[in-house]
């Protein structure tokens, strides 16, 4: 995986903001899947308490400057989350993941992204920029060379492989981290190392003799610059 893009600086480049005064929740920026991104600046420095009202939907980074300050996440139904902000008029960034929706019981239509105000050590945080993020179309994304892949940020990752005859396989991406992968334009679905499932299922008609691309968004980090393609599922472990 040798070309890398970072998320955060590009999140313009694959869609333009939405300016609220307090966060807009996904299905107001009009997205049923994918992510949204956050971005508003906060006025003071210092030790704080960053408060998301409502809580977060489903699953929230947290950034400062670009740095990773932490994640919150409905299962644990977090809404605070403590922190030094460096330097007045920082800039907030909280990337928002929807994990899925549920299709039955008294949660169907829960809603994703933020899901109200937020205040930093009581204070209001208003101005922000909202980003839908489909990822329907990665063709924007602005590759550039590269042979470092550990930095701790969202980044997607492309790199090319030769095919001799397409045949049905399954991608592993041990030493990565949490994301999603594509090949060939194609979806292949979300990717979390904590399991059970270790591999995603490459169907054959997606791949094509000669070139192909595979494109990963990685969300936190990875420890190696390489996808593997094997003949043998890991979905976990079976139970007796």
């Amino acid at each position: 995986m040798d070309h890398r893009a970072p998320l955060l600086p590009h999140a313009a480049t694959l869609a333009a903001p939405l300016r609220t005064e307090n966060p807009a929740m996904m299905d107001e920026l009009g997205l049923a899947s994918g992510y949204a991104l956050y971005r508003a600046v906060l006025p003071t420095a210092g030790q704080g308490l960053l408060h998301f009202a409502g809580g977060v939907g489903d699953r929230a980074q947290v950034f400062l400057d670009g740095a990773p300050v932490g994640v919150l996440e409905r299962e644990r139904h977090d809404e605070t989350l403590p922190v030094h902000v460096p330097r007045a008029g920082a800039t907030l960034d909280v990337l928002v993941e929807n994990m899925g929706g549920v299709n039955y019981g008294p949660r169907i239509g829960t809603p994703k992204g933020l899901l109200g105000p937020v205040t930093f050590n009581g204070t209001g945080v208003h101005g922000w920029d909202c980003h839908p993020l489909a990822l329907g179309d990665l063709t924007a994304v602005p590759f550039a060379p590269s042979a470092a892949a550990t930095a701790f940020e969202p980044a997607f990752h492309r790199g090319a492989f030769e095919v001799t005859e397409p045949a049905d396989t399954f991608l592993a991406l041990p030493g990565w981290t949490k994301g999603q992968a594509w090949i060939n334009g194609f979806h292949l679905g979300r990717y979390w190392n904590r399991g059970p499932q270790h591999t995603l299922y490459v169907p054959g008609p997606v791949l094509r003799a000669g070139g192909n691309e595979l494109i990963l968004l990685e969300l936190h980090a990875t420890t190696d610059t390489r996808a593997r393609l094997t003949d043998t599922p890991d979905l976990g472990p079976v139970n007796p």
